[in-house]
């Protein structure tokens, strides 16, 4: 289980500060070779869809559809691919990054925002650029660099754009994102377009609102801000934590210097309570000409009014030129997490296919009670964050889903805006075990040619090669390839970690590579997976007499360990009763429930640390972080656990953060809130408890 919304409590107040990274570590001694190519610029970024060998832009090119024209794989030979190499990472957790490769190197972000430079061909460790975030607000994820004219761009959690040189690691400029830093976060990949930097903030779960950024590429410096909230389509002043974040991906048309955005869902989340109304443009996939200084709305089209279900656009939209009435048609294609996916004519906006993938029970018919409501998918299923594929020999358009439904609550009418908690009527539904699904529609009619069962939640979106084969995922490790003509299953094998990451193929050393990044499930676990063996890169070749293991010994260790307390570091205020007896039972569960996205140490994976000087910079009392804890702890399976467990994991964290217990440690944690409570605050100390 993971308690996802324990980043409810991570706001730091020391909002304008952000860490330098250190310097880039060198790995020479793996047998590193620095290669003397030129790198791409805005021409071969434009082109990058008909780059065989390379894989640039994190979803192959500006279209986001990820097809290689690579020809060395087929139907006929697919079955001789073995992992050729495997590299592992020290820095664990939730990997969501796409591999960019260029001329036989591999550029990576991990979910703590390091980055990592590889051989394309063997894995080996080239360098690393390490990062120490002063502070989350959700949980610990990156989805990949951008990369253009010798830099590699990474977006950070704590609202950094930064630019490391591509041949050393060495950082080249770091300046400050987000417009509003209390409560907002970089989590996509940043997207080198036309001499920029484009990025979106996420956080709108949290109620901050979506902006979309351009940087200058040469010097970070900002170039323009587009806000995705249109203030007169909200009541009042409902708008001022109305949510709308752009927080996976985007897509460009060079052509137009169109943007094509998938827009979050509104704030808060799970309830209206006083936001019913258009909301704009939350729920929408908005077209932005960019081609001047001022980002104009070309058309826009809203999937889903007044959502109670979390059922944001959460793909990057596809761009395509589809068959339809026997015409070619430019068009463009968007999922959300309700299962739909939804097909426009990319110039007009107009509609022309709407297809449901998934069960969507109750989902748009009812909305959360306090009793509760069985609606499906759950907040985790759906058409999720790595999208859709468009394939142009067959026509069809193929879709990864997930099956899995939940029990929708609320815990309050109305919700209170607190900067870096989440902004909601309730807590998300207790995950179920789910299943993924692989579909493909005829993009001509709209119509389901096939579909295929996965085993586990489908994440890791879908790859295709025009020879004929769909590459794609499941959640417990599997990687799979399917004839795309027929949907047969041609080829699996397991990564044996959590795939939540998307698939690259490229070209090394005279080899094509099939490459993916697992870890940890992290938000997205559900009780049916196996766990996961730690955080790795694989590469699969055909007919690999490997695989090579490349060790992570000569990789930086995740920077988000405790510390000790720093100046201006706020100290624990009053004492809490616990007994010694509660912070040991406490500490198992918190192993069994917690420590996954947590850490064993409370140091932070997918989730945030717990302890440490930014935990302690958060701004709540123990009465309200009680509240916290038992309305919405874990946040896979809230609820779940028993009134003297919760105590008893509060009792932990407690001891662990050096908190004093009152009455000499005699007077056990109560499983009811009290007013004393109230008076309690946790600092910036660590007394790790043996």
């Amino acid at each position: 289980m993971i308690m996802k919304y324990f980043a409810a409590v991570t706001l730091v107040t020391s909002i304008g500060l952000g860490c330098d990274r250190p310097p880039a570590q060198s790995a020479e001694a793996n047998g590193a070779v620095a290669v003397s190519a030129p790198y791409p610029d805005a021409q071969i970024l434009e082109r990058a869809a008909d780059d065989a060998s390379d894989w640039i832009l994190p979803a192959k090119s500006y279209s986001s559809n990820r097809v290689t024209t690579l020809s060395d794989i087929t139907p006929d030979n697919v079955t001789h691919l073995k992992k050729a190499w495997v590299t592992k990472l020290a820095d664990d957790g939730q990997q969501e990054a796409a591999p960019i490769v260029w001329r036989g190197v591999m550029y990576l972000s991990t979910p703590h925002n390091h980055i990592l430079a590889l051989d394309a061909a063997s894995g080996a460790l080239k360098w690393e650029n390490p990062y120490t975030a002063q502070y989350t607000i959700l949980y610990f994820v990156n989805r990949g660099v951008g990369f253009a004219d010798g830099k590699v761009f990474e977006a950070t959690q704590d609202c950094h754009l930064i630019a490391a040189d591509a041949a050393t690691g060495k950082t080249l400029w770091n300046v400050r994102g987000c417009v509003d830093t209390t409560n907002s976060l970089y989590s996509m990949a940043a997207y080198p377009y036309d001499g920029k930097v484009l990025v979106a903030n996420g956080g709108g779960d949290n109620g901050t609102r979506g902006h979309v950024q351009a940087f200058n590429a040469a010097d970070g410096s900002g170039a323009w801000d587009w806000e995705t909230l249109k203030h007169d389509t909200w009541p009042g002043n409902s708008w001022e934590h109305g949510g709308g974040a752009v927080w996976s991906g985007m897509s460009v048309d060079p052509e137009t210097h169109t943007l094509f955005l998938p827009v979050g869902n509104p704030g808060p989340d799970l309830i209206l309570a006083g936001r019913e109304g258009p909301d704009l443009y939350t729920n929408s996939i908005v077209a932005l000409d960019v081609s001047t200084g001022t980002p104009r709305v070309k058309w826009y089209s809203q999937l889903l009014q007044n959502d109670t279900h979390d059922v944001d656009p959460s793909m990057a939209p596809v761009l395509f030129t589809g068959r339809v009435d026997g015409r070619a048609h430019a068009m463009v294609a968007i999922g959300n997490k309700g299962g739909e996916l939804f097909m426009f004519d990319r110039g007009s906006g107009k509609l022309i296919h709407k297809v449901v993938v998934d069960d969507d029970y109750n989902l748009f018919t009812s909305v959360p009670t306090p009793q509760g409501t069985v609606a499906c998918p759950n907040h985790g299923g759906g058409i999720e964050f790595n999208g859709v594929s468009y394939d142009s020999a067959t026509n069809l358009i193929l879709i990864p889903s997930t099956d899995e439904c939940g029990d929708w609550k609320t815990t309050a009418a109305t919700a209170t805006y607190v900067p870096g908690r989440a902004y909601t009527g309730g807590s998300l539904p207790t995950r179920r075990d789910g299943t993924g699904v692989l579909t493909a529609v005829d993009v001509a009619t709209g119509r389901v040619a096939w579909r295929d069962s996965l085993g586990f939640p489908a994440q890791g979106g879908v790859t295709l090669t025009t020879t004929g084969l769909a590459f794609t995922s499941d959640l417990s490790g599997r990687v799979y390839a399917f004839d795309i003509r027929t949907g047969r299953e041609l080829w699996r094998d397991s990564t044996g970690s959590s795939i939540v990451a998307p698939i690259s193929i490229y070209r090394a050393n005279g080899h094509v590579y099939v490459a993916v990044v697992s870890g940890e499930a992290g938000a997205q676990t559900t009780p049916n997976l196996p766990p996961a063996n730690g955080s790795v890169v694989t590469a699969y070749a055909l007919d690999a007499t490997g695989p090579v293991i490349n060790s992570a010994d000569n990789q930086v260790q995740s920077t988000q360990q405790p510390q000790a307390p720093g100046e201006g570091t706020p100290s624990s205020t009053g004492s809490a009763p616990y007994t010694p007896a509660q912070v040991q039972t406490g500490k198992a569960v918190f192993a069994a429930q917690c420590a996954s996205c947590h850490g064993a140490q409370l140091q932070g994976i997918s989730a945030p640390g717990l302890t440490g000087p930014g935990f302690g910079r958060v701004d709540i009392n123990l009465s309200a972080l009680r509240t916290i804890i038992t309305q919405t702890m874990p946040a896979t399976a809230p609820g779940s656990l028993t009134p003297d467990q919760y105590a008893a994991v509060i009792a932990y964290l407690l001891a662990y953060d050096c908190v004093t217990p009152s009455g000499n440690g005699a007077v056990p944690f109560p499983t009811t809130d009290q007013p004393a409570l109230k008076s309690v605050t946790i600092g910036g100390r660590s007394c790790p408890v043996k």
